[in-house]
């Protein structure tokens, strides 16, 4: 494939702090995904590429023309039309539409005359089923990303650089966007951490604190080889320990042989079998030879704790959290009882049903639909417009910002709120075994990252002293990087309460085994 951007020493630094050094790579026709954890500088490498700002050091250089889409796009304009790049042109459709068409009006609509019509098709497509003349203020941040999107995919000699553009989409959306991409002809490069979407690249760049690793495949190759990976490393980790105890007990064995020698010198000396200017010189020799062992034992010992160190520091880079639920009372059976339920904001058809302990729901519909507006009323955060909701012990409610934690307060605080019969000391401790260590642990949460959001999330839904009964998601996985979203699917994986979620993403649906469905859609 064509080579059509290449990048080389690339290194970007913001207020003295390093976000990453000497990333070096090509980018060639065909998708490339781009994935690492939440604040590893996906976005930053991106906006390089875009040529938004200078890099600190490093060059890019391009033989194609691109175009970049950040998230949540917005385009400038006051209609749709306008924010295509279209304005003149179909302001000249209409008028000739009209019948008050003058001779400019054709000139400039000479063999543009399909492109009113392409345009109305592709944003239909693209689920925004208005016209041109549209105001751009009525689209919601979701439909701009889509209708910045949409203006990327015309350009099918660009090749396009996306950040995280699944986001926001519903299924139809996702869809979407996987059949353009791969019908664009130039390529992409996709910060995502879509599985599905994954799937269908080509090639997989990960970004993480050693630099840019290239994975030659989609998803299934990366996993297999990420997996291979993370038992390599518990194996040298494994035999590093066995060494250093090896090492341990060779330097105490010689420390041993040392000392005795200098022992039976001792006894030589007071037993007077020997002249004095002998065993002094012995003696001095055995002081220097035992001050080298030592001095090598000493290095030996400290280049094995580097390498075991470092290699501990790469296994925990790799290695997936797991988090336990705190073990459940034994609950009614009925988690919940919806009869003639109503929504407000939404018209769909009331809504009954009885959830159960251990029943896992998918919760469905476009955007709009009243999905949240759902999970909301059950939680007591909404009011129904009518019937009936009732639950059966307790319910918590968690959805993608994550709002049971107070944004401006630290980990520790919301923790120490939310549990207060919970000493310091175990809330520090719990925080430590999810990496959240030190000041890390007191930084407001509106700094930490998605998945850093997510585990203090997790945390103060589980460490209380049962589990709940019922367990609200609404598309928690939104804003996650992957290793965050495979903490939470193994850690609901644990859960034996019920479960309603909201989600786009099929995989991570697939993963939570969701068995009954509600469409709200219908």
């Amino acid at each position: 494939m064509r080579v059509v951007c290449q990048f080389s020493q690339l290194t970007q630094h913001f207020n003295a702090r390093p976000i990453f050094s000497n990333l070096s790579a090509s980018l060639q026709q065909g998708l490339t995904g781009l994935i690492g954890r939440s604040g590893q500088g996906k976005s930053v490498l991106l906006s390089l590429l875009a040529q938004q700002f200078p890099a600190s050091a490093g060059s890019i250089r391009w033989s194609a023309p691109f175009y970049y889409v950040p998230q949540l796009e917005r385009l400038q304009g006051g209609r749709l039309a306008d924010a295509l790049g279209i304005g003149v042109l179909y302001d000249s459709w209409q008028r000739i539409e009209q019948g008050q068409g003058e001779a400019d009006d054709f000139s400039q609509m000479e063999g543009s005359w399909h492109l009113p019509a392409f345009w109305e098709q592709e944003l239909k497509a693209a689920g925004l089923a208005l016209p041109l003349s549209a105001s751009l203020e009525q689209l919601s941040g979701g439909e701009q990303t889509r209708l910045a999107l949409c203006r990327a995919f015309a350009l099918t000699d660009h090749y396009l650089l996306l950040d995280e553009p699944s986001n926001h989409l519903d299924t139809q959306g996702r869809q979407w966007l996987l059949d353009k991409l791969k019908q664009h002809p130039a390529g992409a490069l996709i910060a995502t951490h879509d599985r599905r979407l994954l799937e269908q690249v080509e090639r997989i760049l990960e970004l993480d604190q050693h630099g840019l690793h290239d994975y030659g495949g989609n998803y299934a190759l990366y996993q297999t080889i990420h997996t291979q990976q993370l038992a390599a490393t518990e194996q040298q980790v494994a035999q590093l320990k066995q060494h250093e105890k090896q090492q341990q007990r060779e330097q105490q064995a010689s420390l041993e042989k040392a000392l005795q020698r200098r022992q039976r010198g001792e006894q030589y000396r007071r037993s007077g079998s020997q002249s004095a200017l002998l065993l002094d010189a012995r003696k001095n020799r055995a002081e220097t030879s035992l001050g080298k062992l030592k001095q090598q034992q000493q290095q030996l010992s400290e280049q094995l704790k580097q390498e075991l160190t470092t290699t501990q520091a790469r296994l925990e880079t790799i290695k997936p959290q797991t988090l336990r639920f705190a073990p459940q009372l034994a609950p009614q059976s009925l988690c919940l009882h919806l009869a003639e339920l109503q929504l407000p904001y939404v018209r769909t058809q009331p809504i009954s049903l009885n959830l159960y302990k251990g029943e896992r729901w998918h919760i469905q519909g476009q955007n709009g639909s009243g999905k949240s507006t759902l999970l909301k009323v059950i939680a007591g955060l909404e009011t129904a417009s009518s019937g009936y909701c009732e639950v059966h012990g307790t319910c918590v409610y968690l959805d993608q910002h994550f709002s049971l934690l107070a944004a401006q307060t630290s980990a520790l605080a919301n923790l120490q709120r939310l549990h207060p019969n919970l000493s310091e000391t175990r809330l520090r401790t719990e925080l430590a075994g999810l990496r959240l260590r030190g000041e890390k642990a007191l930084q407001p949460i509106h700094t930490l990252s998605g998945g850093e959001r997510l585990k203090v999330a997790l945390l103060a839904v589980m460490i209380g002293e049962t589990a709940p009964a019922l367990l609200l998601l609404d598309e928690p996985d939104n804003h996650l990087d992957l290793d965050s979203r495979l903490l939470l699917e193994q850690t609901l994986a644990e859960y034996t309460g019920a479960l309603m979620v909201v989600s786009h993403d099929l995989a991570f649906v697939e993963q939570l085994k969701l068995t009954q469905r509600l469409d709200l859609s219908h």
